[in-house]
């Protein structure tokens, strides 16, 4: 008796709790085996080589000679993985029919954040923003911007339009998050004394005055206006927030996590943004974990998932000069055509208001880079997923 053997796909992950774009969660990986003639005398069954456990073929299946056997996932190791199809013989013995093969892999993940910054969006550079997500299927997470609905910098019919906008994105599976600068109308707005200094850039209407600048009381004042008007607007619930100019503080985050979100964002690598230190001491590869409630940088056990953004942003690029995020990027993935021995996460940042033709193309450039690592091509262990679905994972 012979068998033609193979694997339902080659790329399998490490178990995450996520499902694909087509509603699956692989907790198993799937070997088909299509036998040349009746192979239920022989009682044939799968073997893993990495540990010798053994699975019963079930079939017939699709055909009279079509079996399959499903190999658990949890708890193996990450790597190439080989799996035997066997028959009984008379006396005992075991013949081997067929082998087929399966990558398992620890997850990568890339989260794709998009900031409305508190001004207007114009429907061409919203366009080209869903043109991408669209047409190279990747999730978005929208931060919305409150200050819209009071400032009179924005006029009604934009704000209108960018959350209508928002609203068809989240009908189409987005994500939708909080995103607050320090504009001195919208503090203003809520109740809170304005501060204009600090500031990383000098403006006078308070966008670079850091939410640091705030102390905990005051910065749940503003979740709760942000979250009570967002509410009135007909949006969901945010459960992922980033603070402006990537400014945040231990007390900023107590309240964070407090006002019941799962995810931060405005984490990355230690530096300056203007005239200002970020208040952030983590390497340039730095990955997820939950800060100390004193120490945003530190691991601790805030309720808070810190995702820190380390994969670029894309504001006025070109096709041309994204290429060093690119290879910055990749750099921190496994290569192409290898499995990760451990999870890794990338967010990239971009602004739905200043994604013009150039910057379009700029972000296009990037994600196709990954496209020889995507999960949903069966190519790699890439996934594209919002920050609602890496909390998921992380909590696993």
């Amino acid at each position: 008796m012979t068998a033609t053997v193979g694997a339902k796909r080659k790329w399998y992950l490490v178990p995450d709790g996520l499902q694909t774009t087509d509603g699956l969660s692989f907790t198993a990986a799937v070997i088909g085996a299509q036998f040349d003639g009746d192979a239920t005398a022989g009682t044939p069954f799968a073997r893993l080589r990495a540990t010798g456990r053994e699975y019963p073929l079930i079939g017939p299946t699709t055909g009279p000679t079509f079996f399959q056997a499903a190999i658990p996932l949890a708890g193996l190791a990450p790597g190439r993985q080989v799996v035997d199809i066997l028959e009984r013989l008379t006396g005992g013995r075991e013949a081997v029919v067929g082998t087929a093969e399966f990558v398992l892999s620890a997850p990568e993940y890339v989260v794709w954040t998009l900031d409305f910054e508190g001004d207007e969006s114009d429907d061409p550079e919203l366009a080209n923003t869903a043109a991408i997500a669209d047409g190279l299927q990747i999730p978005m997470v929208v931060m919305w911007n409150p200050r819209v609905w009071n400032t009179t910098e924005v006029r009604p019919a934009r704000a209108e339009a960018m959350l209508a906008w928002t609203k068809a994105r989240v009908a189409k599976g987005d994500e939708v998050a909080l995103h607050l600068h320090g504009w001195l109308d919208w503090i203003a707005a809520t109740g809170v004394t304005p501060r204009t200094t600090p500031s990383w850039a000098g403006r006078r209407d308070g966008y670079d005055v850091p939410l640091s600048a705030y102390p905990e009381s005051e910065t749940k004042t503003l979740l709760d206006a942000a979250l009570r008007q967002m509410a009135e607007h007909g949006l969901p619930r945010p459960t992922s927030f980033r603070a402006g100019g990537q400014f945040a503080s231990a007390p900023n985050l107590k309240a964070v996590a407090a006002a019941g979100f799962t995810v931060d964002c405005t984490a990355v690598p230690a530096g300056t943004l203007g005239s200002l230190r970020l208040p952030w001491t983590l390497p340039r590869d730095a990955q997820p974990y939950r800060p100390a409630a004193d120490d945003p940088s530190t691991p601790g056990d805030l309720p808070l998932l810190e995702s820190p953004t380390i994969g670029g942003n894309t504001y006025a690029h070109t096709a041309e000069s994204i290429q060093s995020i690119v290879r910055a990027d990749l750099a921190m993935l496994t290569p192409a055509g290898e499995f990760a021995k451990e999870r890794r996460t990338l967010n990239v940042v971009s602004h739905p208001g200043t994604i013009v033709p150039a910057e379009r193309a700029a972000i296009e450039s990037l994600f196709r880079a990954f496209e020889p690592l995507r999960f949903d091509h069966d190519a790699g262990p890439l996934r594209f997923v919002t920050l609602q679905q890496l909390a998921r994972a992380y909590a696993r």
